[in-house]
């Protein structure tokens, strides 16, 4: 149980300073397509967004909504360790929350995976395939264990149900 509450707190801690980055980007996302961004040299994952074209702008907006994703991801991930540190495994809420994160982070694995390629393509002109383990796999198999993890709790609840009316 003390991992699980140390668990608790690092996620509690990473929610409480992403709040105001939230309001940062969504008022940034808005900004772009208003202000100039010639002058600034704007890097959001590992991609430099410094041209003010348009398709520069929409990337930039798109990896802005793609962190307000994961940042969605991890409010539900708050809510099942709050619901697993009362000690309520099975509820309904836990697995809905663990199908919507996962949800969440593939779309978001598949987003940053598209934005990084687009990027690649347009911004630096060449066009590379590489093998290996990258940020945009990882969290799209992460997405996909949380996909997992909702069917298995699924699977678990119905068991536990016809075992608790079996005499």
């Amino acid at each position: 149980m003390r991992k699980l509450n140390i668990l608790k707190a690092i996620v509690d801690l990473l929610w409480i300073f992403s709040i105001p980055v939230v309001l940062i980007i969504i008022g940034l996302s808005i900004a772009i397509f208003f202000v100039d961004l010639g002058n600034l040299n704007i890097k959001m994952n590992s991609i430099n967004f410094n041209n003010d074209t348009l398709l520069s702008k929409i990337l930039l907006s798109v990896s802005a909504i793609n962190y307000l994703l994961i940042i969605a991801a991890l409010y539900f991930f708050r809510k099942v360790l709050h619901f697993f540190i009362r000690v309520k495994i099975f509820e309904e809420t836990v697995i809905t929350s663990f199908k919507k994160t996962g949800n969440l982070l593939a779309i978001s694995g598949i987003i940053s995976l598209l934005i990084s390629f687009t990027s690649k393509i347009y911004f630096e002109q060449k066009v590379s395939l590489e093998f290996g383990l990258n940020q945009h796999l990882v969290i799209i198999c992460l997405g996909l264990f949380f996909l997992t993890l909702s069917e298995i709790f699924k699977i678990a609840k119905n068991t536990k149900l016809e075992n608790d009316l079996t005499i």
